[in-house]
């Protein structure tokens, strides 16, 4: 630990504390905020406090996310000048890794948590072997304080043998005030694009964000359209209790969607059971969107098929993908100040009327003609059908095989 005459020595080294937190102040403010990503105003502020005297070999800077399954994000930067990125999802904070952080305590006790390292058992907290391994001699972490009422936290670690001084425990507490505002400011945009993200798409939360917010605007894009649902649903949801459903549910999407994301679909809604995405010609033409589309249903097909292998008897479900290739037209309807982000048009009509007639023949996946056309490979033609709203008739295919075959 530090002795009285470091401390001294400490206080009397390098430019005066209230220089440097003014300093520090005027520039995350301005240029710590101008157009920063995270990493720019951490590494900033990182290499400005390294060169006013504070010896800081790990900054970590942990913000509270709006996720359906991150709860964090961190961005740690080390004195090598090396950037590292983390999340911590649900599943880690159930496990009780949470529990046994530091960070906790700050963010409990609203109360920064100074660990001189030799004299901290390694049981005492899940990080203090690792900070060990690394060297580090002096571990602090600082609450912050967000306007929303949130607490996320920033830590400092020290390779230095007497750790951090009196000096630069002064600096940090000066300067962690603007600081927190500048991380607040960052995270609370990048939550905004997430949230919205999470409810409406990610291009849809884009266009949202730069500016569509008044009702009647409309973004039409030529795209591949899947519509998935699952089969006999009501009767299911009739016969099962809220929970039950809503695990259901999920069982079904995640069956799905990360086949249609990691395709590069967009998922725009979902309703009820049904699952509407698009695959934009713009990212990749109209082949290949075509393809992708394909290649997710499929995939979703064989992972539901998959699951159902596993699942005891009376707990599997089917499900059927319409595939079409046409103009999908999404942006703001409503009334007043309340609007809704939805998708509309006549193809995205006619991509609900072949999900209708995969339903009455019972096979994994139906396409329209329009999209037929577009894949390099065959399919069975099934005939023309009247539906609803198309008295000619529509022609539908079915794909020859499940497999891929490109």
């Amino acid at each position: 630990m530090t002795s009285p005459e470091d401390w001294m020595l400490d206080l009397a080294a390098g430019p005066s504390i209230e220089s440097v937190v003014l300093d520090f102040r005027n520039w995350v403010l301005d240029e710590g905020l101008r157009g920063a990503t995270m990493d720019d105003l951490v590494r900033g502020a990182g290499e400005r406090l390294t060169a006013a005297g504070v010896p800081i070999d790990r900054f970590f800077v942990s913000v509270r996310v709006l996720q359906a399954t991150v709860i964090a994000r961190s961005t740690t930067w080390h004195s090598n000048g090396a950037i590292r990125h983390d999340s911590f999802d649900w599943a880690e904070r159930d496990a009780g890794l949470y529990e046994r952080s530091p960070i906790k305590v700050a963010q409990d006790t609203r109360e920064w948590v100074s660990l001189f390292l030799a004299e901290i058992p390694n049981d005492a907290y899940g990080i203090v072997p690792d900070l060990k391994e690394q060297g580090m001699t002096h571990y602090i972490v600082a609450p912050m304080y967000f306007t929303n009422g949130a607490v996320s936290a920033a830590s400092f670690a020290t390779r230095a043998p007497n750790g951090f001084g009196n000096r630069s425990r002064l600096i940090l507490e000066g300067i962690m005030p603007s600081f927190g505002r500048a991380v607040e400011l960052i995270a609370m945009n990048q939550m905004v694009g997430d949230v919205l993200s999470i409810y409406v798409g990610e291009d849809p939360a884009r266009q949202i964000l730069e500016g569509s917010v008044h009702r009647g605007q409309i973004t039409h894009i030529r795209s591949a359209i899947l519509f998935a649902d699952m089969r006999d649903y009501t009767r299911r949801s009739n016969s099962l209790s809220a929970a039950d459903i809503s695990d259901l549910l999920n069982e079904y999407y995640d069956c799905v969607v990360p086949h249609i994301e990691a395709e590069g679909g967009h998922v725009l809604k979902f309703m009820g059971d049904g699952i509407l995405a698009i695959f934009p010609d713009e990212e990749c033409g109209k082949r290949q969107a075509c393809r992708a589309a394909l290649r997710a249903a499929r995939k979703s097909i064989l992972t539901v098929t998959r699951r159902n292998a596993d699942t005891p008897h009376g707990d599997a479900f089917t499900i059927g993908i319409a595939l079409h290739h046409g103009r999908a037209a999404y942006g703001n309807v409503g009334s007043g100040e309340r609007l809704d982000f939805t998708v509309i048009g006549r193809d995205i009509n006619l991509t609900d009327r072949i999900q209708k007639l995969n339903s009455k023949f019972s096979v994994p996946i139906l396409a329209s003609k329009e999209f037929a056309a577009l894949i390099d490979e065959p399919m069975t033609p099934l005939g023309r059908h009247v539906v609803r709203s198309y008295e000619s008739g529509l022609e539908v295919f079915e794909p020859n095989s499940l497999m891929d075959v490109a």
